[in-house]
């Protein structure tokens, strides 16, 4: 299978999809790769987002409660571990 070509004339939204169908035949395509393997690298990839997600949520929330005084003790916020 021939990934198609992410050329100028694509959208932007065809293109994401082009380079996650590039994403997925490398993996698919390396002998050494279990599809075990390749399933708990994307479900990494989005654990990866969610922290960087949570860690930017607790710097905004932070830097809000500085600007307006409150909470001005507490600097950590904390997610449930459900999210």
């Amino acid at each position: 299978m021939t990934s198609p070509i992410i050329g100028t004339d694509k959208t932007y939204a065809q293109q994401r999809k082009c380079r996650m169908q590039d994403a997925i035949d490398d993996y698919l395509q390396d002998d050494k790769v279990s599809s075990k393997q390749a399933y708990e690298e994307m479900l990494s990839c989005i654990d990866d987002v969610i922290e960087y997600h949570k860690n930017a949520y607790c710097r905004a929330m932070s830097l809000r409660d500085c600007m307006t005084g409150e909470s001005v003790l507490n600097l950590q916020h904390r997610i449930p571990d459900r999210y």
